[in-house]
């Protein structure tokens, strides 16, 4: 089965009771990897147009100055890398990267409404499938 099909079957007893977002961005990756994997998928899915999965120095070279305006790029598919290699130790370090995208979304694209909107909007969608996927409550 995909990770979406496994997820999905295993959800409602993952976490039945509320978590805190504290608790849940300390707790180690590796016996979280099924909820960041699908996390990643539901990301890759939700960027159609896959603005967000790959280098912008390298597949988009109207970018020209991305990498002097970003210190720390980074994309979806480095994410899946890092993720795949086992790289990340907490779920904390998994979602500041993918907010890291985010981020850099918003400080390259400042004057272009279009990309900071779509930027935004993946950030939105992230965001409340976090909280979905981990159960967590909003206090």
């Amino acid at each position: 089965m995909c990770t979406f099909c496994v997820f999905r079957t295993s959800q409602s007893w993952l976490y039945p009771d509320q978590q805190k977002k504290e608790e849940v961005m300390s707790r180690q990756i590796s016996q979280r990897m099924l909820q960041c994997q699908y996390l990643l998928l539901y990301l890759c899915s939700a960027d159609g147009e896959q603005i967000f999965a790959t280098n912008p120095c390298l597949y988009h070279p109207q970018l020209q100055d991305y990498s002097t305006v970003i210190k720390t790029p980074t994309w979806l598919g480095k994410v899946a890398d890092k993720l795949q290699e086992q790289l990340y130790q907490t779920v904390g370090e998994f979602v500041s990267d993918v907010q890291l995208i985010f981020n850099n979304c918003a400080t390259y694209n400042r004057d272009n409404a279009e990309f900071l909107a779509k930027g935004n909007g993946l950030k939105e969608l992230f965001d409340g499938e976090f909280k979905s996927v981990f159960n967590i409550s909003d206090n």
